[in-house]
């Protein structure tokens, strides 16, 4: 079905695509730690837990208003909270400082969260309630205080399901923490596949990284095919191959010779016509058409990410070292008995 050329462009594409993908990578995880993507990801994420459920309605205190306060917000002012952030709440950046990054933390273990909303909930309980029944009504009047939230109905059903225990109870909001953050990882999955394009479409761009004119090349140099193959081979057994490098990701794909970056002289829309012994550059349509194509496919492989292009890698190696030996010995012809 394979034969080796198409195994070995195969192999030289996926290690492109390889290398691009951890520069890519590289850039993307500068930017996340820059605006602080992790981290706002995970308050979003925690938000929609409590979809905005209020730990009081607010009221008079000494003639002055008290706001209300989100769960959200009384679960991140909590001193187990408090202690994973970056900087303390005071220290928080203003001004155009607090729009690119964030003192938020990036990561709340689950215990952690379930021991801070448990304090919050049952302040007065938190350390007494045992695995007497009557405790589920105490801990469901607690809650009956919260005015009425998607939230609210939520932990009321955790409580119900718990039987009032609180061991179970604390359980049961690390599981419903852990599902909740689930969704959070597919929502900041996707934001990434979105900027890897954007990144990869810049690259692709900026660096003239044509897949099909580099799939070309390799289909008709089988000198630089044997290069790129050598070189896959030998950065496959490399320690921490998967570490995103950015100039040593760089320095290897300028060692393959590719058909990659500007050039002056000509450009990749450019058609060349011979007029007699005088050749001249025009533009082509269906040439620009093509290189749009090869950018477009070059970003849509920055998608897929690198430990993608890494196993895909080993497993068509994988393939071609058992299809070539069956290549070089060819079959005997039969004697006939004469």
């Amino acid at each position: 079905m394979f034969n080796s050329t198409t195994l070995e462009v195969a192999i030289g594409m996926a290690f492109i695509y390889l290398l691009l993908s951890l520069f890519c990578t590289a850039f993307n995880e500068a930017i996340a730690g820059i605006l602080g993507s992790r981290a706002k990801n995970l308050e979003k994420g925690i938000q929609s837990l409590f979809s905005d459920g209020l730990k009081s309605k607010g009221g008079e205190d000494g003639g002055s208003l008290v706001p209300a306060i989100t769960l959200a917000q009384a679960v991140y002012d909590h001193g187990l909270v408090q202690s994973l952030y970056r900087s303390t709440a005071s220290a928080k950046p203003t001004g155009l400082l607090s729009r690119i990054g964030t003192h938020l933390p990036s990561y709340i273990p689950s215990r952690t969260f379930s021991s801070a909303l448990l304090d919050v909930l049952f302040p007065q309980t938190t350390a007494t309630v045992g695995t007497n029944p009557t405790n589920l009504a105490g801990m469901l009047a607690e809650l009956e205080k919260l005015p009425d939230s998607k939230a609210k109905q939520a932990i009321c059903t955790l409580v119900k399901q718990a039987g009032g225990d609180m061991a179970a109870t604390r359980s049961a909001l690390e599981a419903w923490f852990d599902d909740g953050m689930d969704r959070a990882a597919g929502w900041y999955k996707r934001k990434t596949q979105f900027v890897l394009f954007a990144i990869g479409l810049i690259i692709a761009v900026g660096l003239n990284v044509d897949s099909i004119a580099i799939g070309r090349t390799l289909w008709i140099s089988p000198a630089l095919r044997s290069y790129s193959i050598a070189a896959a081979e030998q950065y496959a057994k490399t320690e921490g191959a998967l570490t995103p490098k950015a100039s040593d990701d760089l320095s290897t794909l300028e060692s393959l010779s590719l058909p990659l970056g500007w050039n002056s002289a000509k450009y990749p829309w450019m058609e060349t016509r011979m007029e007699g012994s005088i050749s001249s550059q025009e533009f082509s349509r269906p040439r620009l058409l093509i290189v749009l194509a090869g950018w477009f496919l070059t970003a849509i492989a920055m998608t897929l990410g690198a430990p993608f292009w890494f196993d895909l890698l080993n497993q068509i190696m994988v393939v071609r070292s058992t299809i070539k030996p069956q290549e070089k010995s060819a079959p005997e012809a039969p004697k006939d008995p004469q």
